[in-house]
């Protein structure tokens, strides 16, 4: 008897809580828009900032030999110091391929 009438239950607020859900539908595509657009909005002044902001390779190589040779140990750990070693020998590789095109 119990689970005749819970189960009863559940079918009527289900029946109660669609056409709600199904109204909200409307409400939530427009938010959804008008984030879009400020989404879009924020990456373009990103952007737009972009290029006076990235390092060039050779500032990059400067800005990874500094760290490592000035700051060393005593700010690094040893696997931060492979890390920064690593990145140093990718960007001057990328430097190499740059220069022999």
């Amino acid at each position: 008897m119990k689970s005749k009438f819970v189960m009863l239950l559940a079918a009527a607020l289900m029946a109660v809580a669609a056409p709600v859900m199904a109204a909200d539908g409307g409400q939530h595509s427009a938010t959804h828009k008008m984030n879009d657009a400020q989404c879009e909005r924020e990456c373009n002044l990103l952007l737009k900032d972009c290029a006076q902001e990235v390092d060039s390779i050779q500032d990059r190589i400067r800005k990874l030999q500094t760290a490592i040779n000035e700051k060393g140990a005593t700010t690094y750990t040893r696997d931060e110091l492979k890390l920064l070693n690593k990145k140093l020998q990718e960007a001057n590789e990328t430097l190499r391929v740059l220069n022999k095109h």
